[in-house]
């Protein structure tokens, strides 16, 4: 199965038209339905990095399929090890997109102080157990 087909299974899969694909994405609906249809290139590492937010695939996922990325052969045996992300680093040092829309630095810092508190409260709930056993 050739990239454009791995495409189109993958907006399906979804549930997606074509036009929420662009939406989401904001990648033309037109050039999506060109790609789908083979009638394009593959396309470039940016316009994958908005196909991916776009279909909520990760981006290596789809820079794999395009050819750009070598497939990695995991070993049966062998546990494959995600790499570990500082949220909080990753959220201050990038520029995010949420849904087609671009997050402000006001954004960010509104999600970083509501990630801070959930996990605030569900480790004081968690030392407050531990405390009251004994």
């Amino acid at each position: 199965m050739n990239f454009y087909e791995q495409l189109r299974d993958m907006r399906k899969l979804k549930g997606f038209t074509i036009r929420e694909l662009a939406d989401r994405s904001g990648v033309s609906a037109a050039y999506i339905s060109q790609l789908e249809n083979g009638n394009r290139g593959v396309p470039s590492p940016d316009v994958l990095m908005k196909l991916s937010e776009g279909l909520n695939t990760p981006y290596s996922e789809l820079m794999g399929i395009a050819g750009y990325l070598e497939k990695q052969v995991i070993e049966p045996n062998e546990p494959y090890a995600k790499p570990r992300v500082n949220l909080r680093r990753f959220l201050r040092e990038n520029d995010l997109v949420f849904d087609g829309i671009e997050l402000s630095e006001q954004d960010k810092e509104w999600i970083e102080r509501m990630l801070t508190a959930l996990f605030w409260k569900d480790k004081r709930k968690e030392y407050s157990s531990e405390n009251n056993q004994g």
